[in-house]
Order: C-alpha cells, then sequence, then structure tokens
C-alpha cells in the first residue's frame, strides 16, 4: 500500500506554527528562570532569616552620658577628661513590670493593633501601605512597634523599597531574638514625644507632671497621639491641641474595638478634656568645649553615619545620650599650651590688613595621631566652624614637597645636585604665554633641585611634573595620603606643581602628609580617636593606627634633608628652631585665588598662606587667610613665625635629638658649576645628600684638574648644608605660586 503524500502547510501557517513554538520555549525557560530565581531568593530570604540580628536592643542606651578618654603623660594610663551630656530630657523605665497596662493598651491600640499576634510585621498593613505608595493615596503607615524601634536603632526613615525590605527581615529577626515586652519597654523608653521629652517618663513629667502610674487614659491618649506627628499633634499650642483630640478620638476608638475599653469609657474618655502642667524652663547645655573635643565629635559622628549606616540625626543622638566610651588621642599639655599661644596677642605676627586675619594650627604625632588642633582665633560656640579641618584651601608651595620633588626623587629623576633651568615652559598659560612665574618676577637659569626647593622656585616643579607626568601625582595624593577633596581637573601641572587646584586640602590633610618626612617613608591618615566603646564596652568603632610605606627610606631621608634647608636659610627660615637646638624641616606655601569684588571674579595674591613644618617630636602646620579670600598684605612672611611660637613652647623639657636616616642615604661633596660628584679641581662646592645606588658622575665641568671626588675631605663651602651664602629668604620674602 503505498503512503500518502504529506500535506504541505501553507507559509502563513508554517509561520505562526513557528511563532507558537517559540512561544512555547520562551514560557519554558521563564518557568525554569522563574523557579531558579525563586529557589534563590527563598535560600536568600531563609539564610537571612537566621542567626543573630543585626540589630540588638541593647545598643540603644537611655540618656547615659558619654565619655571622652585621654592618655595621662605622666602614668601612660586613659583617664577621663570630659563627660558629655546631651541636651535631651529622658527618665528611663527600667523594669517592664512598672509600665502601666493602660499605657500599653493604648500604644498598642493606636500604632499596631495586631501586636501581640504578628511575627514583627504586620502583612496586612504592609500590603496596604505599598498599595498607597504606588497610589499616592492617603493611609495609615505600615511600621509596626518593632519596625519602629528598628527605625530608632538605625535613625532611617526613608521610604524606599530597599529599606523597607531591609527592615522587614530585621524586624522578623528581631521578633524572634526578644520577646514582645521587651521590645515595647524600648519603644516607650526611646520615642520622642515632643517639647524636649524623651521616653514616656519623661512625656508624663513634663506634659503632667506626673509619674507614669498616676496618669490617667485621657493623659495617656493625650501623650501617645503625639507619637505619631510630635509638631502636628503638640498639645501645648492650640492648633495642635484640636489635632491631638481628633488622634485621641481615634485612639479611643481602636481600644473600644480591640476590647480595651468599653462604649461608655470611649464617651466618658473622648469628653475629657486634659490640663497641662506648666512648661519648665530648659537647662541650657553645651555637649562639648574646646577645639579638640568638638573635632572628636565630628569625627566619631561622621564614622557613626560611614561605617554604621547610622543617619546623621541618629549618630548625634547616640552621641549624646549612648553611654559610649570615646578614646582620643589629644595630648592635653600639647593642647593647653597652643591654646596659651592664641591667649596672647603677641603671639601673632604682624600683618599690614586692618583686620587680622583668620588663622587655623594641628599638630600631629610623627605615629599620626592628633595631639593638638587650634581651629580659629578665637573659639565662640560649640561645634562650630573649624579651620583645621572643615577649611578647604588651595595649599600653594607647601604641596610641593609631597607632589612633585618626592615623585622625582622617588623615580630617581634627580639627585639632591641635579641642575635644572628655571626659566618658563612657552605655552604654559596658553597659546605663546610662557610661565609660570616666581616670585622675584625674574628667571635664573640653570640652579640644584636643591636651591629650587629651598628658595620655592617655581618653574622647577612644574617641569618636574610635566616630565614624571601629574597622573602620578594625583594618584600618590588620592590613593596613598587619601587627600578627599580632589577633583579629575587637578590632573594638570599647575595643581600637582604649585598647588592650584579646584578646592584644595585642608590644614589636616597636608600637615598629616608630612609625617612620611619624620618617619623614613610611613604615612597614616590622621586620626583623633582610636576607638569608640559602647556602655558594655564592645568596641563600635576603631580607627586603622598603622602605618604603611608610602615611599622609600632613602627617599624620605633625602627630602628630609632638603626640607631642613628650607629652615636653616630658605623661604622658612623665620621657623629655625637652632636656639634650642632642635633640628627642624618644612614648608611654606602661599597661593593666587579669586575674590568677588562687585559681583566680578577677581584675581587675588596671596589669600592662602601656609607653614607646614616639623621636628623629631612634632609635626605642626599653621594656615592663615580671610574667609572672603582678601589677599594678606605683609613686610615678613608670617606663617614660619607663628609656627616658631607655638613650637618653642611644645619643646620645653624636650632634649634635642636628631631625625632617623637611613643608612644607605650618604653625604657628598658636589660641585655647585656642574651639579656632579665635586673633583680636585671644583672650588665652588657644597655638601648634598644622595641614595647610594643614585649617584651622579664626577665633575665634567672640572675635570681637567682631577678625577677623584672628596670622598673625606672637609666641604669648601661656606654653607655645609649646600645652600648659597646669601641668605635669600630676605630677598624673596615667599613663595608665591
Amino acid at each position: 500500500m503505498s503512503k500518502r503524500p504529506r500535506k504541505k502547510h501553507g507559509p502563513i501557517r508554517r509561520f505562526f506554527g513557528a511563532m507558537m513554538r517559540c512561544i512555547a520555549l520562551l514560557i519554558c525557560m521563564g518557568i525554569i528562570c522563574g523557579s531558579t530565581c525563586a529557589a534563590v531568593m527563598s535560600v536568600y530570604i531563609f539564610k537571612s532569616l537566621e542567626g543573630e540580628p543585626d540589630l540588638k536592643l541593647e545598643d540603644i542606651t537611655m540618656a547615659n552620658s558619654s565619655s571622652v578618654y585621654a592618655i595621662n603623660s605622666e602614668t601612660g594610663e586613659y583617664e577621663k577628661i570630659r563627660e558629655l551630656h546631651g541636651d535631651e530630657n529622658r527618665m528611663e523605665i527600667t523594669n517592664y513590670r512598672d509600665i502601666p497596662q493602660d499605657i500599653i493598651d493604648c500604644l498598642v491600640a493606636a500604632e499596631d493593633h495586631r501586636y501581640w499576634e504578628h511575627n514583627g510585621v504586620d502583612w496586612k498593613r504592609t500590603v496596604a501601605s505599598t498599595l498607597t505608595f504606588f497610589t499616592q493615596s492617603s493611609s495609615q503607615g505600615g511600621s509596626t512597634i518593632t519596625q519602629q524601634v528598628i527605625k530608632n536603632l538605625t535613625g532611617n526613615d526613608e521610604f524606599s523599597p530597599e529599606r523597607k525590605i531591609k527592615e522587614i527581615f530585621q524586624a522578623i529577626k528581631l521578633n524572634k531574638a526578644y520577646s514582645k515586652e521587651e521590645v515595647l519597654k524600648v519603644y516607650l523608653n526611646y520615642v520622642f514625644f515632643g517639647n524636649n521629652c524623651y521616653g514616656i517618663a519623661a512625656a508624663a513629667d513634663g506634659y503632667f507632671n506626673k509619674t507614669v502610674d498616676e496618669l490617667n487614659l485621657g493623659e495617656i491618649a493625650t501623650i501617645i497621639a503625639i507619637t505619631n506627628n510630635p509638631t502636628y499633634y503638640n498639645p501645648r499650642t492650640e492648633k495642635g491641641m484640636e489635632h491631638n483630640k481628633e488622634r485621641r478620638e481615634y485612639i479611643f476608638y481602636m481600644m473600644r474595638e480591640n476590647g480595651y475599653i468599653d462604649e461608655a469609657e470611649e464617651e466618658k474618655w473622648n469628653n475629657y478634656t486634659p490640663t497641662l502642667a506648666p512648661k519648665k524652663a530648659e537647662t541650657d547645655t553645651t555637649l562639648s568645649e574646646g577645639w579638640y573635643i568638638d573635632q572628636v565629635l565630628e569625627d566619631v559622628t561622621e564614622d557613626l553615619i560611614n561605617e554604621k549606616g547610622y543617619t546623621a540625626a541618629y549618630a548625634e543622638t547616640l552621641l549624646k545620650n549612648g553611654g559610649l566610651n570615646i578614646y582620643a588621642c589629644v595630648d592635653e599639655e600639647v593642647q593647653a599650651k597652643m591654646e596659651a599661644v592664641y591667649d596672647d596677642n603677641a603671639s601673632f605676627p604682624g600683618v599690614l590688613n586692618t583686620e587680622y586675619p583668620e588663622t587655623a594650627a594641628i599638630t600631629i604625632a610623627p605615629s599620626g595621631q592628633v595631639l593638638g588642633i587650634i581651629g580659629g582665633n578665637e573659639k565662640t560656640t560649640a561645634r562650630g566652624w573649624n579651620n583645621a579641618t572643615m577649611s578647604v584651601r588651595h595649599p600653594g608651595s607647601s604641596i610641593k614637597p609631597i607632589s612633585a620633588y618626592l615623585q622625582a626623587l622617588e623615580s630617581d629623576l634627580v639627585t639632591w645636585s641635579s641642575l635644572w633651568d628655571d626659566n618658563p615652559l612657552p605655552d604654559y598659560f596658553g597659546p605663546s604665554e610662557p610661565g609660570p612665574k616666581n616670585y622675584s618676577g625674574y628667571y635664573s637659569g640653570a640652579m640644584t633641585i636643591q636651591y629650587a626647593l629651598q628658595q620655592s622656585i617655581n618653574t622647577i616643579p612644574v617641569k618636574l611634573v610635566k616630565t614624571i607626568g601629574p597622573e602620578r601625582c594625583y594618584n600618590f595624593l588620592l590613593n596613598k595620603l587619601e587627600f578627599e577633596n580632589l577633583s579629575e581637573r587637578d590632573i594638570a601641572l599647575s595643581p600637582m606643581a604649585l598647588g592650584g587646584m579646584t578646592y584644595g586640602v585642608t590644614l589636616e590633610e597636608i600637615t598629616g602628609a608630612y609625617q612620611m618626612f619624620v618617619t623614613q617613608g610611613k604615612y597614616v591618615k590622621p586620626y583623633t580617636y582610636t576607638k569608640v566603646t559602647d556602655s558594655e564596652g564592645n568596641v563600635i568603632l576603631e580607627r586603622n593606627t598603622k602605618q604603611v610605606r608610602v615611599i622609600s627610606e632613602q627617599t624620605a631621608t633625602v627630602m628630609n634633608k632638603l626640607l631642613q634647608t628650607v629652615v636653616t636659610q630658605g623661604t622658612g627660615a623665620a621657623a629655625n628652631l637652632s636656639s634650642i637646638g632642635m633640628p627642624a624641616g618644612g614648608k611654606t606655601g602661599s597661593s593666587t585665588g579669586t575674590k568677588l569684588v562687585d559681583g566680578v571674579l577677581t584675581p587675588v595674591d596671596n589669600d592662602n598662606l601656609w607653614f607646614i613644618g616639623y621636628t623629631p617630636y612634632y609635626i605642626t602646620g599653621v594656615w592663615m587667610g580671610y574667609d572672603d579670600h582678601s589677599e594678606i598684605f605683609y613686610s615678613s612672611y608670617p606663617t614660619p613665625k607663628l609656627w616658631k611660637n607655638i613650637m618653642l613652647p611644645l619643646h620645653e623639657g624636650l632634649e634635642p635629638k636628631q631625625f632617623e636616616e637611613n643608612e644607605h642615604v650618604i653625604p657628598l661633596t658636589y660641585c655647585r658649576d656642574s651639579g656632579e660628584i665635586a673633583v680636585a679641581g671644583c672650588t665652588n662646592t657644597a655638601t648634598g645628600w644622595y641614595k647610594d645606588t643614585v649617584l651622579p658622575s664626577n665633575c665634567t665641568v672640572h675635570g681637567g684638574y682631577g678625577s677623584s671626588a672628596f670622598d673625606d675631605e672637609e666641604d669648601k663651602s661656606s654653607e655645609e648644608d649646600g645652600g648659597d651664602p646669601f641668605d635669600w629668604s630676605t630677598f624673596f620674602g615667599s613663595d608665591e605660586e
């Protein structure tokens, strides 16, 4: 029997058949993917609900004063130096059984009537709240009492799907870890009831001058009504009392609906008018005192926000009333001496301006600990503006040692006596616009690296950065020194060589950077505290105090030697500490900025003046400037003088000692004419310091007189440190960019 030929389908039917097969395939793939995602999500959810809760009720410590500790220099032990009293009016109820049942019933009815049944999340209210969010309709929020406690723990009440989902998981875990009674007690102790009343006990006293067990149901409902919106339901305002009454009526209705009171009681309390006690006088309290304590609190607050995920409001609350123990780095003797300098008007060098500019100073230990802070000429407010840590200004030439010269030495591009031409780049400011300019107004031709840094010549560091590449300098400042205010626009010659940055640096940042010249190349970001513990001694914050190597020991030693010449006879000569036999190094800096004049940005010279200097004991930075970037006029550069006035008292009683030096950095006599190692025919010589692996060749200019270097001969220069015999600091005056 012959087979019947297969019937051929038309093109339309074949098309739809193929399309249906594709749809079926997509559906199957969707089912598989959906099942996989559901399985992964289930595993994630189950894992999220396992173990200890992320948040603990113990983290809320009621109205316990936080304390600041510092090391006593005589005993070497931590001692309490400040007790930080917050400004919250709070009275804690320690035992749940001391909370009247009417308060519990009223709160549950008003805020979360299924509280005793759900697992920390009221799913009906959550779904309703979600629909409300997307439809923009008016409805009651979906947060349970448990979720509101979590908001108080984290301080985060922003409504977003991500935050809400996380809060749901946290509430379920919290509900598993703690009893309903424990959660209620924390809520009633912690919640804000307006008018500086934190907790139900403080509210009972503040509004009715009663203890919680003396309140009647009408008074309780008045207080509980406030939690929904402390301003809107504030019973101490006429409008607020009207709104509070409407809220009370809702609360009594919910209490009847849930069997806490009957109709007669509901009617009785609806007709009740509460009588408030007179408002008590508020005590004017100050959280802190002194520049240093203020900055510790700022740093702890910032770290609580960044590391713990707290909101600013909650971090402040925890700081004021959380019973924290803060282990500060302040040296009280250093701080006291710095403040004494600032209390004496004679300490401030003269300027030619009518109004004296603002100044700031900070002292850091070679280990990176901030020992003392002066944030301004006078302190008038608590937690006010601090010029040492908050002001971001152009650093001027004080950036040169940590960018241009450091990178050039680290890469072995230059040595102490390398000769570079002090002449302008032809297109620095633009086509056919040569620059940069030197403060002197002229260019001197070939000079050594040492002399260029000593006299703060501008052309040489620009050429160094151009050769190295500004990216290298920028990445070092950003990644190694952790400067926080850099912009990618700073990857250019002027910002990296002369400090003409988009924003700038803080005094704390740039002073901290100089620690690597004292520690043979190690650095840690400056810190004002080491750790913070809660009231039970658990560490909740811990600062990184470990120094890491950022440059080689050899480079650090050579840079240290170079910067000492700035102080012995360079632009920072006014900071010389030879009177007490203490070696010191440092760098001046001044910047050219802009100022609004009649609505027009106008260039201004000397709007920031700096001196960053160090000894084997301390690294101190000083800054001077005006808030409006006005020019500072002077006859003698002032910041090294202010620095010296601070450092002399700090070194009282300290024995002079030398900086640590790397053994592979050696002193050699060089020829000033060639920048090379001196030979017998060289008559114009000085001493330089070199890495023993990167030595200049013997002098080729005077090679005809002999080829042996002065390895053991006496330096024939009149200046052993390699400087010019003439004191150029009196000529240049400063090191403007």
